[in-house]
Formats: structure tokens, sequence, C-alpha cells
């Protein structure tokens, strides 16, 4: 059974609101009693062995990630009879396909500083050892606090990979058609390359609005990806031309490393401006250009 607003999870955890729903259970935002702090708090009602596994592996994953782009875990435990739960940092704000959804493509600039944060949080999680990978990076899986950090969340898919053999912890398989390359269907071995594409994919989306087409598609000769520049005009050529090299549907022609995705589209805004996000009265993002821009506007 759900939980409900007002409920009192373990004699410890307040239940103040449902925010969202998936196939096995629901997220919700709650009051730490005993500290005093909001939480997030993630069930999963379906208990048993490979979604409790895959539940498991979830909260072990977090448990050992400590970054700033990426959400900690405080607590995991089963109640018998009822559910498996999953405590972690409570991240404000709304996640890009509510912003797209409710105002359209983001500015190149705030599209630089989201993938360069993202590119940050993966190039700490490829360095693991063991290696985590994502694999399901998507608009809905990124998050905007008001104060403009971002957060990479649900690392309901992820899996570990072991440095110097063949070992691999892998984790439930599923695709997003138009975020997920190629290997994810089950051609290849998923690696870092397949996060690197489907922040490409995110990225691309922020941009223009539209989804990129299928990786499997593309690879049949079934489509092509439409250039950023011809769905957005406005997009630098450096800009478009980083994020449709994370979408090459083969991955030798990807970047290699988040890093180096993260340079180029650095490159891109150098010397221009930084962007803060903020929120105005009626609780929508605003993005806050610097003084730097400023001045160069009012030179002009």
């Amino acid at each position: 059974m759900s939980l409900n607003q007002g409920d009192l999870l373990r004699d410890r955890y307040r239940i103040i609101e449902v925010m969202g729903h998936g196939g096995m259970g629901s997220i919700f935002r709650a009051v730490d009693e005993h500290l005093g702090v909001e939480v997030a708090v993630k069930e999963n009602l379906f208990t048993i062995d490979d979604y409790a596994r895959q539940f498991r592996r979830e909260a072990t994953i977090l448990a050992n990630l400590r970054h700033p782009n990426l959400p900690r875990v405080s607590d995991h435990f089963s109640i018998e009879d009822q559910g498996q739960y999953l405590i972690m940092d409570y991240i404000e704000g709304e996640d890009l396909q509510e912003r797209l959804e409710r105002l359209g493509p983001f500015e190149e600039e705030e599209v630089v500083f989201i993938g360069a944060s993202i590119c940050d949080a993966l190039a700490y999680m490829h360095s693991r050892e063991p290696v985590v990978l994502h694999r399901d990076i998507k608009p809905a899986n990124v998050r905007i606090t008001p104060r403009g950090e971002v957060y990479l969340v649900d690392f309901g898919l992820a899996k570990v990979m072991h440095h110097g053999d063949q070992t691999t912890t892998t984790g439930a398989r599923a695709m997003t058609m138009g975020f997920s390359p190629p290997e994810q269907y089950g051609a290849a071995r998923t690696d870092a390359r397949t996060d690197i594409y489907s922040l490409g994919a995110t990225l691309y989306t922020a941009l223009t609005g539209y989804t990129p087409e299928d990786s499997l598609a593309q690879t049949m000769d079934q489509e092509e990806l439409t250039p950023v520049r011809e769905r957005n005009p406005k997009v630098s050529k450096r800009v478009s031309d980083s994020v449709e090299k994370a979408l090459q549907v083969h991955p030798n022609n990807r970047f290699q490393l988040a890093a180096e995705f993260k340079n180029e589209l650095l490159k891109a805004q150098s010397g221009r401006f930084s962007i803060n996000f903020n929120f105005d009265q009626t609780g929508q993002p605003q993005s806050k250009k610097s003084d730097h821009e400023k001045k160069s506007k009012d030179d002009k």
C-alpha cells in the first residue's frame, strides 16, 4: 500500500506530498522529524527478487557517491508486507522537462551551464572504482534548484563496472527513445560513452524543444539526426557541433570522456558570461546574466 500525505514512515519521516508516480511506486517530499530537514522518499512496492535487487543496487550506488551535482542517500530500509524505501536529499526546483513544457527551449548559455555541471558529475562517476554508469539521462532526470544548482537524479537504471576485469553489475534494462544510444538496445556493451550520448540528447532537447531522432532508427538508415541549428538557428555553431558529436551513433565517434565534452561546451561560452538561476514571484526560474555580460552589451 502506497504512502499518503500525513503518514509517518518508520516513526521518523512525515509525508508532505507526492512528487511523482512511477510503475513500481512513488517519490514523496517528507520531513525527517528527527533532524528537522526535508528529504525525498522513494518507494518500491514491487518487492519480488529482481525489483528488490535493483532497488537495493540504486541505494548502494548512491550511498557511495559524494558530489555536489548528485543527491545523497541517508537511509534505506524495507517494511515487511509493504515495500522498500530510499531516503535521499530533497532537491527543490523543477526538472528540465517541466521547464521545457512551461517555457520552451533554454537559452544557449543556460544549456552550456547545465551541460558542464552534468559533465562534472559524470566525470566523477566514470572515474570511480567501480565505474558508475547512469544510463537514464534525460530532461526529467536533471533538476535545477532556485539557487541555480544542477542535479542528476534517478539512478534506477544505473550499472557499475569494475576496472581490470570483465565483472559487471548490471542494472535494469530499459530504453528511452531519442535519449538511449544504439548499444543500450543490446547492440553492444554500455560504457561511459553511453551517458555522453544521453547527455547530448538532453542538451539537444533543451536547445531545440525537440527530442532527437531515435538512435536505433538512425543506425538502420530509417532516420537522420536533424541538425541543432536547423531547429534553433540562434545556437552557435560550436555548441551545436559539440552536441551533435555527443550524439554520434557509433561510440568511437563521440567524446570519449565527459571532461572532453565539458571543455568543448565551455570553449563556446569562454569569456562571455555566467548564468545564475533565480525564481520570480510566480515561482518561474529566470536566468540572471552576470555584470560582465551587461557591461559588454552596454559597450556595443
